[in-house]
């Protein structure tokens, strides 16, 4: 085993830099997310030394599960056009940074992300920085999840404490509840508690509804009955990509006109 891989939800701490931090312009130009970002950035290099650092970019706002689902974060308000002027400003920052900068059409950051993970923690240690629930199934051998918010590590405990089961079934869990940050709907009625008894005893969506009749008869049992099929969707929705062809050559992540960077617009207290 040789080296650490980070891997940051870029939009992740551009939505939290941007509502955590004053608005600051330069030249007539908003950068109070740029700014808020690049001090993260600098704090968690400093964390996390002579490792690499993969910035994982979401592409846009329609990706292949409103294919799957026409509603999927059809609920999310829209970005502040402030926010998205400032995006190609955070990418570039990361490239500033020395992070594989990475963006696929059509997916997710979170499908670069558990790529990554999946594809190379055979060969080095993985830490996922991030606090994002749908990112904690990946946890697992050589896979480990920073919080950067809390400042530690997210644990199994941890996991079962807000999930009711372990971190290899939050996606059957998911798909039961739903998840309303992302508009999946889940099987309507069914709550986390139900949620997590049925699948810590079945084990999966699957064989739950393969076993429905074993249930009680009961009215949860009628809402599952009513609900299956919007639980494979759901289950189909919150089921992340691990195959997706990506650049990879372990580098060290090592600034790039960095200070320049900062220079350019006006950050004199991150210089």
């Amino acid at each position: 085993m040789k080296g650490a891989v980070n891997l940051v939800d870029v939009s992740g701490f551009a939505y939290r830099a941007f509502y955590a931090f004053p608005s600051l312009a330069h030249n007539e130009t908003e950068v109070g997310a740029l700014y808020g970002f690049c001090a993260t950035m600098i704090g968690l290099v400093s964390r996390f030394p002579d490792s690499m650092f993969i910035a994982a970019c979401d592409s846009g706002k329609r990706t292949f599960r409103n294919d799957i689902y026409s509603g999927y974060k059809a609920n999310r308000p829209k970005t502040p056009d402030s926010l998205l002027a400032q995006l190609p400003l955070i990418k570039e920052a990361c490239r500033r940074f020395g992070f594989d900068t990475i963006e696929v059409p059509g997916v997710e950051a979170d499908d670069i992300i558990a790529t990554y993970a999946t594809n190379q923690c055979s060969y080095y240690s993985i830490n996922i920085i991030s606090s994002d629930k749908d990112l904690m199934q990946l946890i697992g051998d050589n896979v480990t999840m920073y919080d950067p918010a809390k400042r530690r590590y997210i644990t199994e405990q941890d996991i079962v404490k807000k999930f009711g089961v372990t971190h290899d079934k939050i996606l059957d869990a998911l798909a039961l509840m739903g998840d309303s940050s992302d508009n999946i709907p889940g099987v309507a009625g069914i709550g986390p508690k139900t949620a997590a008894a049925w699948i810590n005893e079945f084990g999966s969506v699957e064989n739950l509804i393969e076993n429905i009749a074993k249930l009680p008869l009961n009215s949860k049992r009628r809402l599952l009955e009513s609900g299956a099929a919007n639980a494979v969707l759901s289950k189909k929705l919150a089921t992340l990509m691990r195959d997706l062809e990506l650049p990879f050559e372990y580098t060290v992540a090592a600034p790039r006109k960095l200070a320049e960077f900062f220079s350019q617009y006006g950050f004199r207290s991150l210089l």
